[in-house]
């Protein structure tokens, strides 16, 4: 293999250049009214051909050696890629499966703790309304108490017992309204998100793909504003067209024959 540093590129007659903007003029001059014009037009293109068939040759002189140049650097530097490429591609995978796993770990945990967390404000709840109703009727009892008393002529006893009724609820709202403070206060506690590792990390991308290709075409169908989400086949549909020519059946697809001017060099 020869040297990139010494390959010398031989800079091109530049009357190639000449004749080719030469030749474009000639054919934007060209109006082909009568058979004699457009023989005159054909010889031209067969001397357009020979021009093209030199400038590629004299083309390929130039690039040949630097296209087997960089032929030669492509092979000796693909197998450690590839190697490096995949090794890159199984650590990327194995990566993203333990951390997707360790995701669905810690939602679960934190599911958990958040319906403990759940259950423990219910519990509280239910227990301040249970020291309530307990609250009210102790009181109520004392009440009672207090009227058979009021009742019996014990005014003094009477007085005492209402006068602890009304300490009883007290208590018990004053019981009842802590529990519901901290029935409030009950939160479950973060699961920490997986240490990072300098130099990798981890970002969300939205990704999309097709999973009934059938069921899109239907949606485009019945939507044609999206239209251009759908691209035709066109070497399938060549290939259908060219076998079966006149007598294809596929709809919106025209088969015809056109007409191809084919020139050689001079």
């Amino acid at each position: 293999m020869e040297p990139l540093a010494s390959l010398q590129i031989q800079q091109p007659d530049q009357a190639l250049f000449k004749s080719a903007s030469n030749a474009l003029a000639t054919a934007k001059a060209y109006t082909i009214d009568s058979a004699d014009m457009r023989d005159l037009a054909a010889r031209e293109l067969t001397k357009i051909k020979s021009m093209q068939k030199n400038l590629d040759t004299t083309r390929k002189n130039i690039t040949s050696p630097l296209d087997a140049v960089k032929k030669s650097v492509m092979d000796l530097f693909r197998a450690p890629t590839d190697y490096l490429e995949q090794a890159e591609a199984v650590l990327k995978t194995a990566i993203s499966t333990y951390d997707r796993e360790q995701e669905r770990r810690r939602i679960a945990e934190q599911a958990a703790r958040e319906e403990a967390a759940r259950q423990e404000r219910a519990r509280l709840e239910q227990e301040a309304a249970a020291r309530d109703a307990a609250a009210r009727a102790e009181a109520e009892r004392i009440q009672q108490e207090a009227e058979a008393a009021a009742q019996a002529g014990d005014v003094e006893k009477a007085a005492r017992l209402e006068a602890e009724a009304v300490s009883r609820v007290e208590q018990g709202a004053a019981e009842v309204e802590t529990l519901q403070q901290t029935a409030t206060l009950i939160t479950a506690p973060i699961v920490a998100p997986m240490r990072a590792t300098k130099g990798v990390s981890t970002r969300k991308v939205w990704k999309t793909e097709i999973t009934d290709k059938l069921a899109l075409v239907k949606f485009v169908a019945e939507h044609p504003e999206y239209l251009e989400l759908l691209d035709a086949n066109m070497p399938a549909i060549n290939k259908i067209g060219l076998a079966l020519k006149a007598a294809c059946p596929i709809a919106g697809v025209r088969v015809f024959e056109d007409d191809v001017i084919a020139a050689r060099a001079a």
